[in-house]
């Protein structure tokens, strides 16, 4: 199960969500050397905002084990501060019914089974939370060997929004996520999972069956 946290529901996830931002400091400073801020041993940037919300896979005392983070783009884009060029419509950025995706990591020291469970989970919650959002599109900006593993080989289908880029060793492209039904059906099916991976909640889990999972 994954669960989505904001500052709406803080108080139940604050265990959970330190630890995601010390997953993050792990994933992108330890791992990846990224130049961007820490606070003991947790990374974080501008984009940290109330406006965001993290779509986190845990265990049950609260250690994060996947994380991705979701924010509006007309609020804080960093898509469109840091590549504008790899996006040929910059009309997307305008758009409040888009979103972007950052800071995808999954913990290193796990099982692989466990891995490509959570890259599922993933990708379906990222649909279950983009329909529910009423979204057209999520929107992110990653190596292309690394969003055909997490999103495509799960069953996703990309749009691509501008060209390819050679950073040192990887191409890199901007990609969107199109939020639609048939997506997530696409995703129960090629996976095999077809309950709701989404909650809200640690305490009150949702009785009734999501609308938007497949018959």
């Amino acid at each position: 199960m994954i669960s989505c946290i904001s500052y709406r529901n803080l108080r139940e996830y604050g265990d959970v969500l330190e630890s995601a931002f010390q997953l993050r400091y792990d994933s992108f400073i330890e791992r990846q050397s990224y130049n961007v801020k820490t606070y003991e041993g947790k990374e974080f940037d501008q984009y940290d905002t109330p406006a965001a919300e993290y779509l986190v896979y845990h265990t049950e005392d609260g250690k994060a084990l996947g994380v991705n983070r979701l924010t509006p783009v007309t609020v804080g884009c960093m898509l469109e501060d840091l590549w504008p060029h790899l996006v040929s419509d910059k009309v997307l950025f305008s758009s409040d019914r888009i979103w972007e995706g950052t800071r995808y990591c999954i913990k290193k020291e796990i099982d692989p089974n466990l891995r490509q469970r959570i890259i599922n989970e993933m990708a379906l919650a990222y649909l279950e939370f983009g329909l529910e959002k009423k979204l057209q599109k999520i929107i992110g900006m990653m190596p292309t060997y690394i969003y055909r593993s997490v999103f495509e080989k799960p069953g996703i289908e990309m749009e691509y929004l501008g060209p390819i880029e050679i950073v040192g060793r990887h191409k890199i492209r901007a990609v969107a996520i199109p939020v639609e039904l048939e997506q997530l059906k696409n995703v129960q099916k090629k996976t095999g999972i077809n309950q709701r991976v989404l909650t809200y909640s640690r305490t009150t889990k949702m009785e009734r069956e999501s609308q938007y999972v497949a018959a």
